[in-house]
């Protein structure tokens, strides 16, 4: 009878000892990984600058709409500028082309403002470069207005417009028309510049 007591007391122990340990994972429960880092998505910064673009191509027109006009390339940075068109045509050609102003655009054209010391009211530079060169005021002044209107409908023309449809007026400081008094010259100031626009004075 002791035997049977010590017997049924081991075998309560061992069951005992069998509920304490604790169940293997679940086929269906993958195990717990702990990681160190927290993985999130990437954060971007801020975008780079688009840096200007440098050694752009763009032509430049010189000569008169009554017997044509020659074609010629100039490299400009950044933005293609009315300012930087008419720049191009008095590095090419050795003529003063400054302006008073920057050139102002408005609905269906630009205007503007050459000024007073400019090769327009001073003639000719001395020497002239030979390729570009005027034998007298009036073939300046004419290839010097012609060529900046001819440059700048060419320069802002969306391709397939009409360059023509682009107007060019000029004017002088104090938003007075354009006169040329050595030439006996002037062009209304309401009007588009066409040099046979001319009003005698």
């Amino acid at each position: 009878m002791k035997k049977l007591a010590i017997l049924f007391a081991l075998t309560l122990c061992a069951a005992l000892a069998g509920c304490n340990q604790s169940a293997p994972p679940q086929a269906s429960e993958p195990p717990l990984e702990l990681s160190g880092t927290v993985s999130a998505p990437p954060v971007e910064g801020p975008a780079e600058p688009t840096p200007p673009a440098v050694g752009q191509v763009a032509m430049v027109y010189i000569g008169t709409k009554a017997d044509g006009f020659t074609d010629y390339p100039i490299t400009y940075d950044g933005d293609l500028t009315p300012e930087k068109l008419i720049q191009g045509i008095a590095d090419l050609t050795g003529w003063d082309l400054t302006l008073t102003e920057e050139v102002t655009s408005g609905k269906g054209g630009m205007s503007v403002c050459l000024s007073s010391e400019s090769s327009l009211f001073t003639g000719p530079p001395d020497p002239q470069r030979e390729e570009f060169h005027m034998y007298d005021v009036g073939q300046l002044a004419e290839t010097i207005l012609d060529s900046i209107q001819k440059t700048l409908q060419e320069g802002f023309t969306l391709e397939g417009g009409d360059p023509d449809a682009l107007d060019i007026w000029y004017y002088m400081e104090g938003n007075q028309p354009l006169e040329l008094p050595i030439l006996g010259l002037s062009w209304p100031i309401d009007q588009p510049y066409h040099w046979a626009g001319a009003e005698s004075k």
